[in-house]
């Protein structure tokens, strides 16, 4: 027998397999980076006499759960805003160390006098995490004031609007006439560009942004933040729309296609930010382009056969589209695709047999999804699909039974509740809507499959911290939100396992620990079944097992209690 033919078993205090028919464990066989059985020492008796082995019991006395899977993050996003000056209203734990919140005004321009007063006065200035609930507008005046001469170019902390001063519109080459296509997304002399009205801004970014040095240092902080938080599968939904296709697979392959990246990365394209990149091309040839993708596979970074659309504005900036009674100061939400537009974008991905995962925060926007979902599968049925909601912050019931009827799916934000709710019962949608924010519980009884989510770096990548608020419906204050949409443990943890797996249509290779299943484990160091569920989101992430091969995490997040 070669050293293929090893196998080494997991002993562990309970193995929570995510599998109905043999739902826990003690142990698991390991073979390469298959999983051989998971049962108990005995039970492993005739592989055991069949194969040379080794018991490895390092794990005797903790937990083992499949690995977890983050469906929507992005890699590229997160090495950008958190290798900027961080501003938040919450504080950010980063890997070298944390970073403390801005939680009103006077503390975000205390910080923002300090960053334009040191350093290079030439060096633009970057800077991510202003919200106005928190923070107050900010607008190119109030930047202004801070300095005439020094670039500052100040993220929302949705990413999806910028405020730029006067010097960082002349450092971008920026004027009126450049931006005119994205006129009506842009208040020109606020100096704030939002959704679409962000692209410009963003072209002229890229070679500062794109800067080998920068983007490597934030991909390797980025797959620190992933590994730390357990996750052995992340999906990348909206690859290549940041930097370009070609820039972006250069730099993922660089960082985080390296042996040593406990973590494979499933990668989405978005059709819309393609076209854009290729200069506006007709959707055909935009489909042709995304069709080649997976040539270029590998062990962990894969193109799925799956696109990535978007419907309405972020919920971060409070421009979802709702139904009535709309907001509480009367705007608008936005539409990033307006519905019409979203059917046509869809249509051919539709009928060349891809999955979607749409953008959505708002129940008008989930109105659009559904319709444009409706008109799909009546015009091109299709027996087998993934039509998942992405966000899915404010919703109906009604719809949630209609999602039902169509067959579709939602992956949620794990942290919009958790950040987002005390404040928005308060600004902007009143405390009924922020009370049904994320309403899984409604998902559950309808037996619509969701997944959670972070979307790094609109939130941190902490699964066992969506986990908790799902269970509790708590938020970072500690008020309990909508306690008839919570769900079970089981529920939740299904929702960062093995349903996670299913939206990606991975299921029959991670998400449960099972014969013949990749070896991905993710080691607690308590048994989420048994703490109190406030509890869950602190059980400390000891290590994770990536085929098979064991990734300690040296620096948990601190224990709180």
């Amino acid at each position: 027998m070669n050293t293929a033919d090893h196998i080494t078993v997991y002993l562990a205090r309970r193995v929570v397999t995510m599998e109905p028919g043999n739902p826990t464990a003690t142990a698991v066989a390991v073979r390469g980076d298959r999983i051989v059985e998971a049962g108990t020492l005995e039970s492993l008796g005739p592989w055991l006499q069949a194969f040379p082995h080794t018991i490895d019991d390092r794990f005797a006395d903790q937990v083992l759960l499949p690995g977890f899977i983050d469906p929507h993050l992005h890699p590229i996003l997160g090495a950008i805003l958190l290798t900027c000056e961080i501003a938040t209203p919450e504080e950010w734990e980063l890997p070298h160390g944390l970073v403390p919140a801005c939680p009103d005004g006077k503390a975000l321009f205390g910080r923002l006098r300090t960053l334009t007063d040191r350093g290079d006065p030439d060096e633009p200035l970057l800077i991510w995490g202003y919200h106005p609930i928190w923070h107050g507008t900010v607008t190119r005046t109030d930047l202004d004031e801070l300095s005439t001469t020094r670039p500052i170019v100040l993220w929302h902390r949705s990413f999806h609007e910028i405020v730029l001063n006067t010097a960082a519109q002349q450092w971008l080459g920026l004027d009126q006439p450049s931006v005119a296509p994205y006129a009506d997304q842009i208040d020109w002399d606020a100096g704030h560009f939002y959704e679409n009205g962000k692209f410009p801004v963003m072209q002229a970014l890229m070679p500062h942004l794109a800067a080998p040095d920068r983007l490597h240092r934030g991909l390797q902080l980025t797959a620190e933040l992933v590994h730390r938080g357990g996750v052995t599968t992340c999906g990348d939904l909206s690859a290549g729309g940041m930097l370009g296709p070609d820039a972006e697979w250069a730099a993922l392959s660089e960082v985080l296609d390296d042996d040593g990246v406990p973590f494979r990365t499933y990668l989405v394209p978005s059709p819309l930010h393609w076209a854009r990149w290729h200069g506006h091309e007709d959707i055909d040839k935009t489909l042709a382009r995304i069709a080649e993708l997976p040539a270029i596979n590998t062990r962990r970074l894969q193109w799925l056969h799956a696109v990535k659309t978007f419907a309405d504005g972020a919920f971060f900036s409070q421009l979802m589209h709702l139904c009535e009674p709309g907001y509480i100061d009367g705007h608008c939400g936005e539409w990033i695709t307006p519905p019409d537009e979203l059917l046509e974008l869809s249509r051919p991905f539709w009928n060349a047999g891809y999955d979607f995962y749409i953008h959505t925060n708002g129940d008008r926007g989930v109105d659009a999804c559904l319709d444009v979902l409706a008109d799909l599968d009546t015009q091109h049925p299709r027996p087998d699909f993934r039509y998942d909601l992405q966000h899915f912050g404010i919703s109906r019931e009604d719809q949630v039974t209609r999602l039902a009827r169509l067959g579709a799916s939602v992956s949620a934000n794990g942290y919009y509740l958790h950040l987002l709710a005390d404040k928005y019962a308060e600004h902007g949608i009143g405390a009924e809507r922020a009370e049904q924010m994320t309403r899984l519980g409604s998902l559950a009884r309808n037996g619509v499959p969701f997944s959670l989510h972070s979307d790094l770096p609109m939130g941190p990548v902490r699964p066992l911290l969506a986990v908790s608020a799902a269970v509790t419906r708590r938020t970072a204050a500690g008020n309990v939100r909508g306690p008839h949409q919570t769900v079970t443990v089981e529920q939740a943890l299904r929702a960062v396992t093995i349903d996670a797996a299913w939206a990606l249509r991975k299921d029959h290779e991670i998400g449960s620990i099972a014969a013949g299943k990749k070896a991905d484990f993710t080691v607690l160091a308590e048994d989420p079944y048994e703490v109190d569920p406030v509890a869950i989101k602190d059980i400390a992430i000891r290590a994770t097992v990536f085929g098979g091969n064991v990734h300690t995490i040296t620096v948990p997040r601190p224990d709180p209690r």
